[in-house]
């Protein structure tokens, strides 16, 4: 999912570092990122392997900039990487490090792993199956936690920051222990529909941890390379761990609970008493993530849940709620609000390059009920708005990798200044001060420190109100001499003040787990904030009592050893790396264009096939070929497809040639015959998501010749065929919330036209509608469904039939067929459990199904009538605690009986590839 094929347009020209140990691959412009990236990974490769092994393979590496997405991985089949270099708006997840410094150092990692897991039994499947064959029995060997838990114990360890040091990073965990919550070792892997789990970043890091300090840092070396060369077939890693602690892998994830739990218990006992909280517990969990005061007794905050999507609402203080209007997909949920207006970032998306997408600034009026997108194609976040409602703020970001504040027209999205920013510092949330004469926010240096500044907006001079440090800083709300923001001083983000007069820092609040954001209600005196907890973000009030806040020392440490880890690793690299000019020379887009890196097997009875995979490193162009024996007539068949997605079309060319096809014939027996099939043609593949909708649409067309060659005195009376496919795909899809089945409202067209160029007639027009409404409850769904099919009667020719049938009932024999279908999803429980590590249930839902068919029989002459209704129930579970994995239970009456076997019922068995044409 995180490959993008043809991502790129034409225009970006990519430059290269090549040496021994990785290829770095940029676009035009970003030399200083190739280069830093290029003497970092050089560094680590050269001095920081004890941990996880010195096996040696050269990877590329792609530094992406169109995009506004932050992240990166590595993956084989080719072995590469992809660096997203945009940063982060928000500091306290992913913390404040240059961001291709952190990516550098936790991607490389990943590396490093691949590398060094290429050994034992993984390392047969690497031979047997190339690239991706070692990656699956990679990744069933050690378990995602690891991978992820050992980069960022590493991200942390090379520099002087890093997610381990982040007291964010535990909100999670710090959350289920506080209010004693218990979850099975399988919980924590798979997740929950209905409740909160921690994903496997920090679960890894805590087993990371908890096994270096107890066992040493080569521990998981050792570890893992007893899983990866399947010392013990079933479940090695968590053998090993047996094996080397007296554990398994639940048992080793309980003691490390039981030897960090403590450490947060008795944190949170020592802090004064919390807020008071504003509502009741939700049942399912929801998110209050963002709070501005309106008036005495009501505020505007962002929510959403698992049940709903995210909306902005107006609370007051006996707990209504009240819609506002909702913001539509995004890249960061934040947003503002002054005086009746608010104003957020979406996310747009180029329609054609993938990789190209950008981030516009939208408003909402309150005393006129209108929304409007102020700017287009720009690449703005974190916007405020003044209070007169006339000027707008902006972090902007450049795919040259350069940032700044820009002051935009509110009504109009016009760039009114750009303040200067001659050290390149990253800006996050800023806020205009009281009098509007300055800007305040807090940046990000380049060694990744953060500061608290005030910049003019008229001058552009810069102030410091604190000194730059390793501490993350939150978002500022601004008072008349006070700035309120939160920080991670200590164990636990809290809410602290900044007084402008003497610029002092002191400790607002002391909640127990992690505060997001606050703001100061002057009606009330009081603060209210947002802070963590197992069922979400919950909002919580507490007195503003100046009197009462604790000073806070900025050159001091206050974190507790267990955020302060000694990894002995040598610590930060980040000032040793060298800065070596490596050569930096054109790379060429057609490099490797078939680049073979596996061999799969496919098994879907009767084909049994293998196929040689390839794909080049930029990932425009893809490679299949293949073999292909079919069990039923025992023939065999060889392909080879080609698509290049480097150009505004998806290119694609292709062959098929099939030996010892046979069928019997009336008459004659059984007949053989060898049969090829030469295509190509192109496909437009379009995003047009934009708001509350993702949005495909995809239009194709492909020319086939297909030839049939008879072995023995037989002939075919059309021996070849030549057709023209056309298909159109259109996809519109709402949002949907964690626990919502399928959307709320979407709607799939597909239309699809086959027919031949030649004297041998052949013609078959398809078409299908299907539309998503919401359900009775949130979670449920109305599916609806409209197809139709209609093929010549000649018969010299079948082209795939991709027409769903009413259920229970075999196809029919027809001229033209259409069909109608509605279906009631509804889930029936949430079981969270599952069994010896290998299937987890994390639903089990059901479907209630009506079909009604009519299909035209040429020959007789009449219409057949194929009605169905029936009940389905689908199983949502993950395999190995890694898969998900979808079966079902399908039970048909027919009102008709099936003309072919006279059936009145009919059960069946639902494949996940099958559910995608169960209507």
């Amino acid at each position: 999912m995180a490959q993008s094929f043809g991502g790129n347009p034409p225009s970006v020209k990519w430059h290269q570092i090549n040496t021994d140990t990785a290829r770095v691959i940029f676009p035009a412009g970003l030399e200083q990122q190739g280069q830093r990236v290029a003497n970092l990974i050089h560094y680590i490769d050269r001095y920081t392997r004890t941990s996880i092994g010195d096996r040696n393979k050269k990877v590329s590496i792609v530094l992406q900039n169109q995009t506004l997405e932050s992240n990166g991985y590595v993956a084989m089949g080719p072995f590469r990487s992809e660096f997203y270099l945009t940063p982060p708006p928000a500091s306290a997840d992913l913390g404040s490090l240059k961001w291709e410094d952190q990516l550098a150092i936790h991607e490389y990692r990943h590396v490093l792993q691949y590398r060094n897991f290429n050994q034992g039994l993984t390392r047969v499947a690497y031979y047997v199956m190339g690239e991706l064959g070692m990656a699956g029995f990679a990744s069933t060997a050690v378990p995602n936690w690891f991978w992820e838990g050992d980069a960022v114990t590493m991200e942390t360890a090379l520099s002087l920051q890093g997610r381990g040091r982040l007291p964010a990073f535990f909100d999670g965990f710090r959350a289920l222990s506080l209010e004693h919550r218990d979850y099975s070792y399988m919980k924590i892997r798979n997740g929950s529909y209905v409740d909160f789990t921690p994903n496997h970043y920090p679960l890894g890091y805590l087993m990371s941890m908890y096994g270096r300090e107890h066992y040493g840092r080569t521990f998981w070396k050792d570890v893992t390379t007893d899983a990866v060369r399947y010392r013990g077939l079933f479940y090695p890693l968590s053998r090993s761990l047996k094996k080397r602690t007296g554990t398994n892998s639940a048992g080793f994830y309980h003691a490390m609970l039981k030897e960090y739990q403590p450490l947060w218990n008795n944190y949170a006992k020592e802090q004064r008493k919390p807020g008071k909280a504003l509502l009741e517990v939700p049942h399912t969990v929801t998110n209050y993530k963002y709070i501005y005061p309106v008036k005495p007794g009501e505020w505007l905050i962002y929510k959403d849940s698992y049940q709903q999507l995210a909306g902005f609402y107006l609370l007051d203080s006996s707990g209504h709620q009240k819609l506002v209007t909702r913001p539509g997909m995004n890249f960061d949920d934040y947003f503002s609000y002054r005086n009746g207006r608010l104003v957020w970032t979406e996310a747009r998306f180029h329609p054609r390059w993938s990789w190209k997408d950008y981030s516009v600034v939208k408003t909402y009026d309150m005393s006129t009920g209108k929304t409007a997108t102020l700017t287009h194609t720009t690449r703005y976040f974190s916007p405020d708005i003044s209070a007169d409602g006339k000027r707008i703020v902006v972090v902007s970001t450049l795919t040259s990798q350069r940032y700044g504040l820009q002051i935009l027209d509110a009504r109009t999205g016009a760039l009114i200044d750009s303040l200067p920013n001659p050290d390149n510092w990253y800006y996050t949330y800023p806020k205009f001060s009281a009098d509007e004469q300055w800007v305040i926010s807090n940046v990000r240096n380049n060694q990744g420190e953060m500061a608290m500044l005030r910049q003019s907006v008229k001058t552009g001079e810069r102030e410091l109100l604190t000194p730059f440090s390793f501490t993350v800083l939150g978002i500022p709300s601004v008072g008349q001499d006070t700035v309120y923001y939160t920080a991670a001083y200590k164990d636990v983000d809290n809410v602290y003040a900044l007084t402008l007069s003497d610029k002092k820092i002191w400790q607002v609040t002391a909640h127990s787990n992690g505060v997001l954001h606050a703001a100061v209600d002057n009606s009330s005196q009081q603060v209210i904030y947002s802070a963590f907890g197992t069922k979400g973000y919950a909002l919580y009030a507490a007195p503003l009592a100046p009197k009462e806040w604790q000073p806070i020392d900025t050159g001091r440490n206050y974190h507790s050893a267990w955020l302060r880890p000694d990894f002995q690793e040598g610590g930060s690299i980040l000032e040793k790396a060298p800065h070596e000019e490596y050569t930096v020379t054109k790379y060429e887009k057609s490099s490797r264009l078939f680049n073979f890196h596996s061999w799969l097997p496919t098994f879907d009875d009767p084909d049994y096939s293998v196929t040689l995979y390839g794909d080049n490193i930029l990932n425009t162009a893809t490679t299949a070929i293949g073999y292909t024996y079919n069990r039923n007539e025992g023939s065999s068949g060889f392909t080879g497809d080609f698509i290049y997605g480097a150009l505004f079309p998806y290119l694609q060319a292709g062959a098929k040639y099939t030996f010892n096809r046979s069928d019997l014939f009336t008459g004659k027996g059984r007949l053989y015959w060898k049969e090829m099939d030469v295509h190509g043609g192109f496909t437009i593949p379009l995003n047009l998501s934009s708001g509350l909708y993702s949005r495909s649409l995809s239009v194709s067309s492909m020319y086939h010749y297909l030839e049939r060659i008879p072995q023995g005195a037989f002939r075919f009376t059309h021996p070849s065929v030549q057709y023209i496919g056309n298909t159109l795909v259109f996809n519109n899809q709402r949002l949907r919330a964690r626990q919502h089945i399928y959307s709320h409202f979407g709607q799939y067209i597909a239309l699809q036209y086959n027919r031949s160029l030649t004297n041998v007639f052949a013609e078959q027009l398809f078409a299908r509608l299907d539309l998503y409404l919401p359900g009775i409850l949130p979670s449920h769904s109305l599916v609806l469904q409209g197809a139709w099919q209609q093929r010549d009667t000649s018969r010299n020719y079948s082209f795939t039939d991709n027409f769903a049938y009413s259920r229970g009932y075999n196809e029919p024999f027809y001229e033209h067929v259409y069909k109608l279908g509605a279906n009631y999803h509804f889930p029936i429980v949430y079981p969270d459990w599952g069994f010896a590590q290998i299937l987890y249930f994390m639903r089990i839902r059901a479907n209630v199904f009506y079909d009604y068919s009519r299909a035209y029989n040429f020959i007789r002459k009449i219409n057949t009538e194929y009605k169905s209704t029936g009940g389905e129930l689908f199983f949502d579970t993950k395999v190995g605690n890694e898969v998900p994995f979808t079966f079902g239970l399908r039970y048909s009456h027919l009102f008709d009986k099936d003309p072919i076997d006279n059936a009145t019922q009919r059960f069946s068995f639902i494949l996940p590839l099958q559910q995608l044409f169960s209507y």
